[in-house]
């Protein structure tokens, strides 16, 4: 599953990294590889020649780290350096991916400088307009956010009355929910862009833009919290056969968004294109010298924290400004400590395996990292040796094709905690209070032992 999960991933990035890339060799707005140019440039020689390369050079790393996935579908029985290597490529993928777009930016930039073929008014930006101090009365109400934070509160209930394994799902839902009201506070109070010198014009079209992009982050917030619901009931499901739909659903959900994202900001594109050739007093902005490789904007000048994208759709921030500088960096570091951490674990699991003491103090314990349990002889309801495992999901732990170890739920006997090795039976079978615990070492004699000393500690000869 996480083999497919992490594939369905790099599929999504390929995806989006080619609808982000390979369109900006062709002239639109009035740009070409994110390089404000006039019409009459693109006849030039040199203009045609950086389009050439940049499809060869593209192509050329498209399949290229298409090839480079094909060792990370052969280490799919070793975890750890699966994901190491998954996350080596993703950031490759990224750079490689990229370079072509930014050789070609550096080129045309250098060739309009060249040829000073510059458009419109330089250095304009985002300005404020009179008409944007009105209140834009079609914008969603925020009081429609009432309907995410109570499927929020919904799924807290269910947590607090009995699924404890689903609370951090529930703080990840209230978390997300929150960051989307945030975008559509900012979007109400966002600068205004100028698209004319027809003030209607740009009245409406910002009105436009801010009515779609505020009903774009209700309804993504809705979707996220029914696609964390859906996580939650493949997390609960003690049947194995419905597995795979579960996470078909769920991997369609994820998709939804990014689709949203994509209609959305194409509809307002579309807009603006047909309400501008109508109008005929188009203001370009000439502000090159701003965005660094084509997609950093970086401009002091600009107290503006998110921009609109040259490069692909949505918003970009604004590195200049401290609120930028922030987002970007700590993004940066946040990403960086999530894969150092993630990998650092999962190659402490391939390296340590779970150990079960029995205590002076009449106890048990089972030490294995952020997994550990204890617990008293005497809790022991039922004691076991079994050649088999009820099939089950997982709700909090590690699964490979070597091992489990953590919380599941397994079919029929509900709440688990597994520490095994797969394929290496017999398996310990203890039933306590909160459920069943599921113990064996490597080799077969070792579990056999360990079954005899915990039989005779409890009584049970």
């Amino acid at each position: 599953m996480l083999t497919l999960t992490l594939l369905f991933s790099a599929i999504i990035c390929y995806i989006v990294l080619l609808a982000t890339y390979k369109p900006q060799a062709k002239y639109r707005s009035g740009m070409l590889f994110a390089v404000t140019l006039p019409e009459e440039a693109l006849e030039h020689e040199g203009i045609r020649g950086i389009q050439a390369r940049f499809q060869a050079s593209f192509t050329k790393a498209s399949i290229g780290m298409g090839l480079g996935l094909i060792p990370f579908l052969i280490l799919y029985q070793f975890m750890s350096v699966q994901v190491l290597y998954f996350f080596v490529w993703l950031v490759g993928f990224v750079i490689v991916m990229v370079l072509p777009f930014r050789r070609a930016f550096r080129e045309t930039l250098a060739l309009k400088r060249e040829h000073e073929w510059f458009v419109g008014h330089k250095r304009v930006i985002l300005t404020d307009l009179r008409v944007s101090q009105l209140k834009n009365q079609r914008s969603a109400s925020l009081w429609l956010y009432v309907i995410p934070f109570l499927m929020v509160a919904g799924l807290l209930l269910w947590a607090i009355r009995g699924d404890a394994e689903l609370y951090a799902i529930a703080v990840c839902d209230f978390i997300l929910t929150a960051l989307f009201f945030s975008f559509s506070l900012y979007i109400r109070r966002m600068k205004t862009k100028v698209y004319s010198m027809n003030t209607e014009v740009n009245l409406v079209l910002n009105q436009a833009r801010r009515r779609s992009l505020s009903y774009l982050w209700l309804w993504v917030a809705i979707a996220e919290n029914i696609h964390l619901g859906l996580l939650c009931l493949l997390l609960l499901n003690e049947n194995p056969a419905m597995d795979g739909v579960w996470l078909a659903v769920i991997l369609l959900f994820t998709a939804i968004p990014v689709g949203s994202l994509m209609y959305v900001y194409r509809k307002i594109n579309m807009l603006e294109q047909e309400i501008l050739s109508r109008d005929g007093k188009i203001m370009y902005t000439d502000d090159d010298e701003y965005w660094s490789n084509g997609f950093t904007y970086h401009n002091p000048y600009d107290k503006s924290i998110f921009v609109p994208k040259r490069v692909g759709i949505g918003e970009t921030v604004n590195t200049a400004t401290p609120v930028g500088k922030l987002i970007v960096w700590g993004g940066v570091g946040m990403t960086a400590v999530l894969i150092l951490g993630v990998t650092f674990m999962m190659i402490r699991s391939e390296l340590t395996s779970p150990a079960l003491a029995i205590t002076s103090e009449h106890s048990v314990e089972i030490k294995y990292p952020m997994y550990s349990y204890d617990f008293s002889i005497d809790d022991i309801q039922e004691l076991t040796l079994v050649d088999s495992i009820p099939s089950g999901t997982k709700t909090n732990g590690e699964a490979t094709g070597q091992y489990a170890r953590g919380y599941f739920r397994l079919k029929e006997l509900g709440k688990s905690r597994l520490y095994i090795f797969k394929d290496k039976p017999p398996y310990i079978r203890i039933k306590l209070d909160s459920g069943y615990i599921f113990y064996n070492e490597k080799e077969p004699g070792r579990t056999r032992e360990l079954f005899e000393q915990l039989r005779k500690q409890a009584g049970l000869d």
